[in-house]
Protein backbone atom coordinates (compact mmCIF):
# COMPACT_ATOMS: atom_id res chain seq x y z
CA UNK A 1 0.00 0.00 0.00
CA UNK A 2 1.59 3.33 -0.94
CA UNK A 3 2.35 5.46 2.05
CA UNK A 4 0.08 8.49 1.60
CA UNK A 5 -2.96 6.13 1.43
CA UNK A 6 -1.67 3.91 4.59
CA UNK A 7 -2.36 7.28 6.81
CA UNK A 8 -5.94 6.75 5.60
CA UNK A 9 -6.51 4.07 8.17
CA UNK A 10 -8.14 5.64 10.93
CA UNK A 11 -10.20 8.69 9.66
CA UNK A 12 -13.60 8.90 11.06
CA UNK A 13 -16.58 8.04 9.50
CA UNK A 14 -17.32 11.40 8.45
CA UNK A 15 -14.20 11.81 7.40
CA UNK A 16 -13.99 8.78 5.40
CA UNK A 17 -16.86 9.46 3.59
CA UNK A 18 -16.18 12.96 2.53
CA UNK A 19 -13.22 11.76 0.90
CA UNK A 20 -15.06 8.74 -0.32
CA UNK A 21 -17.50 11.22 -2.03
CA UNK A 22 -14.96 13.86 -3.30
CA UNK A 23 -12.86 11.24 -5.07
CA UNK A 24 -16.20 9.55 -6.72
CA UNK A 25 -17.94 12.81 -8.41
CA UNK A 26 -13.86 13.45 -9.32
CA UNK A 27 -14.19 9.37 -10.98
CA UNK A 28 -17.66 9.27 -11.88
CA UNK A 29 -18.59 12.85 -13.05
CA UNK A 30 -22.52 13.97 -13.62
CA UNK A 31 -23.19 9.73 -13.69
CA UNK A 32 -22.60 9.79 -9.87
CA UNK A 33 -25.82 10.35 -7.62
CA UNK A 34 -25.22 10.87 -3.79
CA UNK A 35 -28.04 9.67 -1.91
CA UNK A 36 -28.39 12.19 1.42
CA UNK A 37 -28.64 10.66 4.87
CA UNK A 38 -31.94 12.80 5.48
CA UNK A 39 -35.11 10.84 4.63
CA UNK A 40 -34.03 7.33 6.16
CA UNK A 41 -31.30 5.18 6.22
CA UNK A 42 -31.21 3.17 2.86
CA UNK A 43 -27.77 1.63 3.41
CA UNK A 44 -25.63 3.50 0.68
CA UNK A 45 -24.02 6.53 0.00
CA UNK A 46 -24.25 6.89 -3.50
CA UNK A 47 -25.02 5.50 -6.95
CA UNK A 48 -23.88 5.85 -10.97
CA UNK A 49 -26.07 5.30 -13.88
CA UNK A 50 -24.11 2.61 -14.70
CA UNK A 51 -25.33 0.41 -11.61
CA UNK A 52 -22.36 0.75 -9.12
CA UNK A 53 -23.24 1.33 -5.66
CA UNK A 54 -20.82 2.50 -2.50
CA UNK A 55 -21.25 2.61 0.53
CA UNK A 56 -18.11 4.15 2.82
CA UNK A 57 -16.93 2.42 6.07
CA UNK A 58 -14.30 3.37 8.36
CA UNK A 59 -14.00 1.51 11.42
CA UNK A 60 -12.57 2.52 14.79
CA UNK A 61 -8.77 2.44 14.97
CA UNK A 62 -6.25 0.86 15.99
CA UNK A 63 -7.60 -2.45 15.25
CA UNK A 64 -6.04 -5.83 14.92
CA UNK A 65 -6.02 -7.88 11.68
CA UNK A 66 -8.70 -9.81 12.65
CA UNK A 67 -10.73 -7.29 14.45
CA UNK A 68 -10.85 -5.25 11.35
CA UNK A 69 -11.92 -7.76 9.03
CA UNK A 70 -14.86 -8.67 11.60
CA UNK A 71 -16.21 -4.73 11.79
CA UNK A 72 -15.80 -4.76 7.56
CA UNK A 73 -17.58 -8.22 7.59
CA UNK A 74 -20.61 -7.27 9.85
CA UNK A 75 -20.98 -4.21 8.08
CA UNK A 76 -21.03 -5.72 4.95
CA UNK A 77 -23.24 -8.18 5.95
CA UNK A 78 -25.84 -5.48 7.42
CA UNK A 79 -25.94 -3.23 4.53
CA UNK A 80 -26.46 -6.01 1.86
CA UNK A 81 -29.32 -6.78 4.66
CA UNK A 82 -30.75 -3.20 4.04
CA UNK A 83 -30.03 -3.49 0.11
CA UNK A 84 -32.52 -6.64 0.42
CA UNK A 85 -34.66 -5.66 2.63
CA UNK A 86 -35.37 -1.82 1.83
CA UNK A 87 -36.98 -2.98 -1.62
CA UNK A 88 -39.69 -0.58 -1.78
CA UNK A 89 -37.78 2.48 -1.20
CA UNK A 90 -35.00 1.41 -3.15
CA UNK A 91 -36.98 0.25 -5.86
CA UNK A 92 -38.31 4.39 -5.97
CA UNK A 93 -34.67 5.62 -5.51
CA UNK A 94 -33.19 3.78 -8.61
CA UNK A 95 -36.29 4.48 -10.97
CA UNK A 96 -36.71 1.79 -13.79
CA UNK A 97 -33.39 2.46 -15.73
CA UNK A 98 -30.84 1.83 -13.37
CA UNK A 99 -29.80 -1.81 -12.41
CA UNK A 100 -27.12 -2.37 -9.97
CA UNK A 101 -23.88 -5.03 -11.10
CA UNK A 102 -21.51 -3.84 -8.10
CA UNK A 103 -22.65 -3.55 -4.45
CA UNK A 104 -19.58 -1.96 -3.25
CA UNK A 105 -17.79 -0.95 0.40
CA UNK A 106 -15.26 1.33 0.11
CA UNK A 107 -12.91 0.93 3.27
CA UNK A 108 -9.66 3.25 4.06
CA UNK A 109 -7.55 -0.53 4.27
CA UNK A 110 -8.53 -4.08 3.37
CA UNK A 111 -5.88 -7.11 4.74
CA UNK A 112 -8.04 -10.04 4.94
CA UNK A 113 -8.78 -12.39 2.21
CA UNK A 114 -11.37 -13.98 4.26
CA UNK A 115 -13.23 -10.28 3.03
CA UNK A 116 -13.29 -11.65 0.01
CA UNK A 117 -15.13 -15.08 0.33
CA UNK A 118 -17.80 -13.17 2.47
CA UNK A 119 -18.19 -10.99 0.03
CA UNK A 120 -18.53 -13.84 -2.67
CA UNK A 121 -21.07 -14.90 -0.39
CA UNK A 122 -22.80 -11.89 -0.04
CA UNK A 123 -23.78 -11.48 -3.86
CA UNK A 124 -25.34 -15.05 -3.44
CA UNK A 125 -27.38 -13.29 -0.93
CA UNK A 126 -28.37 -10.95 -3.75
CA UNK A 127 -28.74 -13.12 -6.43
CA UNK A 128 -30.71 -14.82 -4.62
CA UNK A 129 -33.31 -12.86 -3.73
CA UNK A 130 -34.09 -11.44 -7.36
CA UNK A 131 -34.57 -8.17 -6.70
CA UNK A 132 -36.27 -6.35 -9.87
CA UNK A 133 -33.02 -2.98 -9.40
CA UNK A 134 -29.97 -5.48 -9.05
CA UNK A 135 -28.38 -6.95 -12.19
CA UNK A 136 -28.60 -10.65 -12.15
CA UNK A 137 -24.85 -10.88 -12.58
CA UNK A 138 -24.01 -8.16 -9.64
CA UNK A 139 -21.33 -8.18 -7.18
CA UNK A 140 -20.55 -7.90 -3.89
CA UNK A 141 -16.87 -6.25 -3.36
CA UNK A 142 -14.36 -4.45 -1.01
CA UNK A 143 -12.08 -1.43 -2.36
CA UNK A 144 -9.82 1.24 -1.39
CA UNK A 145 -8.36 4.43 -2.52
CA UNK A 146 -5.84 2.58 -4.64
CA UNK A 147 -8.42 1.50 -6.56
CA UNK A 148 -9.11 5.17 -7.67
CA UNK A 149 -5.17 6.26 -7.31
CA UNK A 150 -5.43 9.04 -10.20
CA UNK A 151 -8.37 10.44 -9.09
CA UNK A 152 -7.46 10.27 -5.09
CA UNK A 153 -4.06 12.30 -5.60
CA UNK A 154 -6.07 14.69 -7.92
CA UNK A 155 -8.41 15.52 -5.11
CA UNK A 156 -4.82 15.89 -2.75
CA UNK A 157 -3.23 18.17 -5.09
CA UNK A 158 -6.31 20.13 -5.40
CA UNK A 159 -6.59 20.43 -1.99
CA UNK A 160 -2.70 21.41 -1.77
CA UNK A 161 -2.92 23.72 -4.02
CA UNK A 162 -5.81 25.71 -1.80
CA UNK A 163 -4.25 25.01 1.46
CA UNK A 164 -3.09 28.32 3.58
CA UNK A 165 -2.58 28.15 7.54
CA UNK A 166 -4.64 30.56 9.68
CA UNK A 167 -2.68 33.08 12.01
CA UNK A 168 -1.88 31.84 15.59
CA UNK A 169 -3.16 32.52 18.42
CA UNK A 170 -1.33 32.97 21.64
CA UNK A 171 0.63 30.10 23.07
CA UNK A 172 -0.66 28.59 26.14
CA UNK A 173 2.65 26.91 27.63
CA UNK A 174 0.87 26.35 30.84
CA UNK A 175 -0.75 23.30 28.90
CA UNK A 176 3.04 22.07 28.83
CA UNK A 177 3.61 19.10 31.26
CA UNK A 178 6.44 20.75 33.15
CA UNK A 179 7.79 17.11 33.37
CA UNK A 180 7.92 16.86 29.67
CA UNK A 181 9.43 20.41 29.56
CA UNK A 182 12.47 19.46 31.71
CA UNK A 183 12.88 16.04 29.91
CA UNK A 184 13.21 18.18 26.55
CA UNK A 185 15.65 20.28 29.03
CA UNK A 186 17.87 17.75 30.18
CA UNK A 187 18.28 16.22 26.46
CA UNK A 188 19.13 19.57 25.19
CA UNK A 189 21.92 19.55 27.70
CA UNK A 190 24.03 16.82 25.87
CA UNK A 191 24.50 18.99 22.94
CA UNK A 192 27.51 21.27 23.75
CA UNK A 193 26.23 24.39 22.32
CA UNK A 194 23.30 24.13 24.60
CA UNK A 195 25.31 23.73 27.58
CA UNK A 196 24.95 27.14 28.47
CA UNK A 197 22.03 27.72 30.64
CA UNK A 198 20.67 31.02 29.32
CA UNK A 199 21.56 29.64 25.67
CA UNK A 200 19.47 26.41 26.37
CA UNK A 201 16.83 28.06 27.94
CA UNK A 202 15.94 30.26 25.16
CA UNK A 203 16.01 27.36 23.14
CA UNK A 204 13.99 25.42 24.76
CA UNK A 205 11.22 28.49 25.10
CA UNK A 206 11.22 28.29 21.19
CA UNK A 207 11.01 24.99 20.91
CA UNK A 208 7.61 25.12 23.06
CA UNK A 209 6.41 27.62 21.39
CA UNK A 210 6.44 25.83 17.61
CA UNK A 211 5.55 23.04 19.52
CA UNK A 212 1.76 24.60 20.49
CA UNK A 213 1.83 26.49 17.20
CA UNK A 214 2.38 22.72 15.27
CA UNK A 215 -0.31 21.19 17.57
CA UNK A 216 -2.75 24.12 16.25
CA UNK A 217 -1.69 24.14 12.58
CA UNK A 218 -2.07 20.33 12.92
CA UNK A 219 -5.36 20.37 14.54
CA UNK A 220 -6.25 23.01 11.49
CA UNK A 221 -5.45 20.59 8.85
CA UNK A 222 -6.98 17.87 10.38
CA UNK A 223 -10.56 19.71 10.61
CA UNK A 224 -10.02 21.21 6.52
CA UNK A 225 -8.03 19.18 4.36
CA UNK A 226 -8.50 15.44 5.27
CA UNK A 227 -6.06 13.76 2.67
CA UNK A 228 -3.19 15.81 3.38
CA UNK A 229 -3.49 15.28 7.26
CA UNK A 230 -3.38 11.79 6.25
CA UNK A 231 -0.33 12.19 4.52
CA UNK A 232 1.53 13.88 6.94
CA UNK A 233 0.28 11.88 10.35
CA UNK A 234 1.42 9.06 8.12
CA UNK A 235 5.06 10.83 7.30
CA UNK A 236 5.50 11.73 10.54
CA UNK A 237 4.57 8.28 12.17
CA UNK A 238 7.33 6.60 9.63
CA UNK A 239 9.96 9.26 10.35
CA UNK A 240 8.81 8.48 14.25
CA UNK A 241 9.85 4.52 13.40
CA UNK A 242 13.27 5.75 11.68
CA UNK A 243 14.30 7.62 15.11
CA UNK A 244 13.40 4.74 17.39
CA UNK A 245 14.86 1.95 14.76
CA UNK A 246 17.88 3.76 13.17
CA UNK A 247 18.57 7.17 14.54
CA UNK A 248 19.30 5.18 17.86
CA UNK A 249 22.03 3.47 16.84
CA UNK A 250 23.72 6.30 15.29
CA UNK A 251 27.27 7.73 17.08
CA UNK A 252 26.77 11.15 15.68
CA UNK A 253 27.36 13.98 18.05
CA UNK A 254 24.20 15.36 19.38
CA UNK A 255 24.06 18.84 17.70
CA UNK A 256 24.39 16.84 14.28
CA UNK A 257 22.15 14.22 14.86
CA UNK A 258 19.25 17.01 16.01
CA UNK A 259 19.96 19.14 12.49
CA UNK A 260 19.77 16.02 10.68
CA UNK A 261 16.41 15.24 12.41
CA UNK A 262 15.34 18.99 11.80
CA UNK A 263 16.48 18.71 8.53
CA UNK A 264 14.56 15.51 7.54
CA UNK A 265 11.32 16.38 9.39
CA UNK A 266 10.95 19.84 7.42
CA UNK A 267 11.50 17.87 4.55
CA UNK A 268 9.06 15.40 4.96
CA UNK A 269 6.81 18.33 6.01
CA UNK A 270 7.01 20.16 2.56
CA UNK A 271 6.65 17.06 0.69
CA UNK A 272 3.59 16.83 2.21
CA UNK A 273 2.35 20.18 2.42
CA UNK A 274 4.24 22.18 -0.56
CA UNK A 275 1.78 25.07 -0.57
CA UNK A 276 2.55 26.15 2.87
CA UNK A 277 5.25 28.93 3.67
CA UNK A 278 9.01 28.18 4.65
CA UNK A 279 8.00 29.35 8.19
CA UNK A 280 4.93 27.48 9.10
CA UNK A 281 6.80 24.25 7.33
CA UNK A 282 9.74 25.20 9.84
CA UNK A 283 7.01 25.64 12.78
CA UNK A 284 5.29 22.14 11.72
CA UNK A 285 8.67 20.29 11.75
CA UNK A 286 10.22 21.68 14.73
CA UNK A 287 6.87 21.34 16.90
CA UNK A 288 7.31 17.76 15.89
CA UNK A 289 10.71 17.21 16.98
CA UNK A 290 9.66 19.21 20.32
CA UNK A 291 6.98 16.51 20.87
CA UNK A 292 10.24 13.58 20.57
CA UNK A 293 12.28 15.05 22.43
CA UNK A 294 9.97 15.71 25.41
CA UNK A 295 8.68 11.99 25.05
CA UNK A 296 11.10 9.01 23.81
CA UNK A 297 12.13 8.62 20.22
CA UNK A 298 14.33 11.20 20.00
CA UNK A 299 17.22 11.47 22.77
CA UNK A 300 21.30 11.71 22.06
CA UNK A 301 24.51 9.95 23.85
CA UNK A 302 26.24 12.11 26.16
CA UNK A 303 29.09 14.66 24.55
CA UNK A 304 32.35 14.62 26.46
CA UNK A 305 32.86 18.01 27.36
CA UNK A 306 36.21 19.41 25.43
Amino acid sequence: MDQSMRGLIGLSGAEWQDLCMRVLRLQYGADLVPVPDTGGDHGLEAYTLKGHLFQCYSPEEPLSHQKRYEKQRDKTTKDVGKFIEKADKLKRLFGEHVKINRWILMCPYIDNKDLVAHCASQTKRIRDANLEYADPDIHVICQTMEDYELSYKRVVNAQLARMHLPPLSEPDYSSVDSADVDKMREKLGKVSRLRDESRRQDYVRRLLQSYLNSQEYRAYIKDHFTEIHALLESELDDLEQRLVMEFSLEESKPAALLQRVMHETESRVRACAPDTTLSDSRTLAQGKVAEWLMSCPLDFYEELAS
